[in-house]
């Protein structure tokens, strides 16, 4: 196993191999299919596995808590990339074009929006994480 440090921006997730340097390298999330847990299959604690059709990535994190939380912000960033993401709006609306954020693709700019973008500092001025 080798230490690495991930920032996950929109569909991508980046990493390093220190928190003070760039990525050197990044999974396309849109490609991925699952996200678990891999505790019995990696036999290492607090593990978990992102699989895409070419390939599974294992990782593991440093607590339970931790596991959790990259399982769930990854799992939110693969459905968002899929396109089968749901707003409010749009199930109230059953499945018209007509509702605030709705537009066309199964997701909206909902304000309540709890993607964890905002927790990496200076992200927005790093050129890794904007297109």
């Amino acid at each position: 196993w080798r230490r690495r440090y991930f920032i996950l921006s929109g569909s991508r997730l980046f990493f390093a191999k220190n928190p003070f340097e760039a990525p050197h390298g990044m999974i396309d999330l849109g490609t991925a299919t699952t996200v678990k847990s891999a505790d019995i299959k990696s036999r290492k604690k607090f593990s978990f596995e992102i699989s895409t059709h070419e390939m599974t990535f294992l990782m593991y994190a440093d607590c339970e808590k931790e596991k959790d939380d990259w399982i769930g912000s990854v799992g939110r960033s693969i459905v968002r990339a899929s396109g089968t993401f749901l707003t409010k709006n749009d199930v109230a609306g059953a499945g018209t074009a007509t509702g605030a954020g709705n537009n066309n693709y199964g997701y909206g700019d909902d304000e309540d929006d709890d993607d964890d973008d905002n927790v990496f500092e200076n992200s927005e001025n790093h050129p890794y994480f904007n297109d």
